[in-house]
């Protein structure tokens, strides 16, 4: 049958009509999204974030993400759009959504130092794909790019909530490509780690892609495709999700640097609902066998998220020990038996105890020593911390290796056992573990003759300037000997560390700006390696040599030590940066309540 144009087109409309009256299904997939039934989340939201009639509200069904991310959009809520909700509701739709709308243990284990507010100097090795770097990392730390899944449309929607509430972020997203015959010098964006973006000229125009594609274009490509709303990792663990059964008493193996290792118990009591804990804190410092006790809260979320905070009376002034208040991020394990994570404190959270917690039981167990090595030969004194240790202790329940006998038990408690240890002679440079019958502690100590050379750590660091508006950003320091491995030779990769070594501190010039003496301006350095930055704001007895204005205190400098290792003087150095204050803040403390 021969038609013409107009019945052509009068059966093309036909069929799109009849294809209109097919059920949605048969048409299209349903949309992918995760429905919210929680009744206060839906009264305190729904006048925005409408609910249709399968259970999915607006962008609420199509995220999911941490805690903190959460919290931080609630805020928002509160803040921009007069959402009124007290405390205690805000604090019910925040486990609500983190439980429902929240992360897998598998997804968030590779960004958990983002939870644990660790300083990271440079998060270049962090960010997976170069589009996140140019876009989203030129405000954010990567941590919390890298902490939410979306659906492409929420993406979508996500970036153009940024272009219409900072529309500065479209020259970011979309720059202007050159156009005509003469072409400005264009310039290339760019930020280290999650500083403010920089611009540098280049030498000629920039190459425009073959597809034409801008960075916010790449950058929703690979988070669309590398964090999709739902994973398989979620799907396994929301059926597997339950509130965690953590009451009882754990065994603490922690470290803080400029303090050394530090161990100790916390026991957690039952909270006011099963995903909250009450905790009290003992703990030893090995170094000075200096001790204090701590309360808190902790709070569980998606099962295995733990955030808390413990205070205490402010006995001292010094802000590396002991705080009124700290806050608490621990990565529950999935049999409930060991955490891991970080307490943290200070005005930017750079100060904070590496902490590792596994349940005590009825056996003994062994956390570690207070040494960190033994020189051979010698003999030393040390104390061994762990839990249930037996009155009855004899030197031969510990093994040390060959060539180190335990000669004596000078003093035991449950706790704490105190050892007279004999190393032998000529033994090989190794680290060694520790054992009391079943209870191993894993590298325990390391076995040496002699230090060979010392490293300050970390290599580089930073401080911010403060104390007028806001509070001062500190840097710790320690120094680490190394004895050479088996090779002979310092400075290769079987080199042996030996722990902490006492050291005197001092600062050098930095030769970076002729004249600019910063190691006179940005603060100092004491004997426990704790640099204290100076006051903000420009300092009257600094002058800039072009204008004879005063500036800050800023600057970067070395900071050296020195370790006297028997008669033979070994140094080393950092390099530290001295800067001005953070005045923008994306931290969200409340998770922790």
């Amino acid at each position: 049958m021969d038609l013409n144009h107009k019945q052509l087109r009068f059966v093309a409309l036909t069929f799109v009509g009849c294809m209109t009256l097919l059920p949605v299904a048969a048409q299209t997939a349903a949309p992918e999204g995760i429905p919210i039934d929680h009744q206060l989340t839906i009264q305190k939201c729904g006048g925005c974030h409408q609910r249709d009639s399968s259970g999915m509200m607006r962008r609420l069904s199509y995220i999911r993400t941490s805690p903190e991310v959460w919290e931080q959009a609630i805020k928002r809520m509160v803040r921009l759009n007069g959402v009124s909700m007290t405390p205690v509701e805000a604090r019910e739709i925040l486990k609500y959504l983190t439980t429902n709308n929240g992360l897998a243990p598998e997804e968030v284990k590779p960004i958990f130092w983002e939870a644990e507010h660790r300083m990271s100097r440079d998060q270049s090795d962090k960010i997976p794909n170069d589009a996140l770097q140019h876009t989203c990392n030129f405000c954010h730390n990567i941590g919390r790019v890298l902490s939410q899944r979306r659906t492409r449309d929420d993406y979508q929607k996500l970036t153009a909530m940024h272009v219409g509430m900072f529309p500065g972020a479209e020259n970011v997203f979309r720059p202007r490509r050159p156009t005509g015959r003469e072409q400005e010098p264009p310039a290339r964006t760019f930020a280290v780690g999650s500083g403010n973006p920089a611009a540098e000229v280049l030498a000629g125009p920039t190459a425009a892609r073959a597809d034409a594609k801008y960075p916010v274009d790449i950058a929703i490509d690979y988070l669309a495709k590398a964090q999709p709303l739902m994973t398989p990792e979620w799907v396994a663990w929301k059926s597997a999700m339950k509130a965690p059964k953590l009451a009882g008493k754990w065994l603490l193996t922690g470290y803080q640097v400029g303090k050394g290792r530090i161990f100790g118990t916390l026991t957690v009591d039952p909270g006011p609902s099963p995903e909250d804990f009450i905790t009290k804190l003992e703990i030893e410092y090995a170094s000075t066998g200096q001790t204090f006790t701590r309360t808190g809260k902790g709070l569980v979320y998606t099962g295995f998220n733990w955030r808390g905070r413990s205070t205490m009376p402010k006995t001292d002034v010094d802000p590396t020990h002991n705080p009124a208040e700290w806050r608490e991020a621990l990565f529950v394990s999935r049999d409930g038996n060991s955490m891991d994570g970080r307490w943290f404190w200070g005005e930017y959270q750079e100060f904070g105890i590496d902490a590792h917690l596994v349940r005590i039981g009825t056996q003994p167990l062994l956390a570690g020593a207070s040494v960190f090595s033994l020189m051979s030969p010698s003999t030393t004194e040390m104390k061994l911390y762990g839990a249930n240790f037996p009155a009855t202790l004899k030197p031969a329940d510990f093994d040390f290796g060959s060539g180190v006998t335990v000669k004596r038990i000078v003093k035991t408690t449950p706790g704490v056992v105190t050892v007279e240890v004999e190393t032998a002679a000529k033994l090989p440079t190794g680290i060694r573990d520790v054992a009391l019958a079943h209870s191993v502690a894993e590298k325990a100590l390391a076995i040496y003759d002699k230090p060979a050379y010392i490293k300050v750590m970390p290599d580089a660091n930073m401080a911010r300037l403060g104390g007028i508006t806001t509070g001062k950003q500190f840097a710790q320091f320690e120094v680490i000997a190394y004895a050479a491995g088996a090779d002979g030779k310092p400075q290769t990769a079987d080199d042996v560390p030996l722990g902490p070594v006492k050291a005197n501190w001092g600062m050098d010039e930095f030769p970076s700006t002729p004249g600019d003496d910063d190691v006179k301006f940005v603060g100092n350095v004491d004997q426990d390696g704790m640099f204290t930055p100076a006051v903000e704001g420009p300092n009257p007895e600094r002058k800039q040599q072009s204008n004879n204005y005063p500036t800050n205190n800023w600057g970067d400098i070395w900071v050296s030590a020195t370790y006297d290792a028997g008669g033979t003087k070994l140094k080393a150095r950092s390099y530290l940066v001295v800067t001005i204050p953070t005045y923008v803040r994306y931290d969200q403390p409340e998770v922790g309540q």
